[in-house]
């Protein structure tokens, strides 16, 4: 399995947002990604308690990050498919 990456633009939103990630939200987060990938989705929003990503399911790189304060009025655009965890 390869791992999660955040690309710079989702790391710079997890710090100026302060989302923590546990370590059981990454690997569900990971989980996810590989459903998606399952049913041939290319980029995907993962929904996981309040927080939203919009992860390339190919390379497997998280490509923005939402907190709920974040996603009101939000328009998520360029993805192919959702996952709710």
């Amino acid at each position: 399995k390869s791992d999660l990456k955040f690309s710079k633009h989702a790391e710079l939103r997890v710090q100026s947002r302060n989302i923590n990630l546990s370590g059981a939200q990454v690997n569900k987060i990971k989980q996810a990604v590989e459903k998606a990938q399952e049913k041939g989705v290319k980029d995907s929003l993962i929904l996981i308690d309040s927080v939203a990503l919009v992860v390339n399911i190919k390379n497997k790189t998280v490509v923005t990050v939402a907190n709920k304060n974040d996603l009101k009025e939000n328009i998520f655009t360029n993805i192919d498919g959702a996952v709710i965890v």
